[in-house]
């Protein structure tokens, strides 16, 4: 079941759009849109995009695999990793 779309507030987009263009490595929380289920991890910002009225992460997961996380099922404010 997926849930409604909740607009995120501005600076959460501008932060990870800053996250993608300095190449930024991110400590993530978020859910899954489909299955909602809830995931951790390290995630490689690669660009924010808006798709259908909805704004996504896009990047890369540890393993390498592209990872697309709709931008209010992120349950942390993102910090970089050092």
């Amino acid at each position: 079941m997926t849930q409604p779309y909740q607009p995120v507030p501005s600076h959460v987009r501008e932060r990870l759009t800053i996250a993608a263009l300095c190449g930024e490595q991110l400590d993530l929380y978020w859910q899954d849109e489909q299955s909602m289920d809830a995931f951790v991890g390290r995630v490689h910002a690669d660009g924010v995009v808006e798709e259908d009225g909805m704004e996504y992460l896009v990047g890369r997961n540890e393993r390498g695999e592209t990872v697309r996380i709709r931008l209010d099922l992120i349950r942390n404010m993102p910090t970089p990793v050092k």
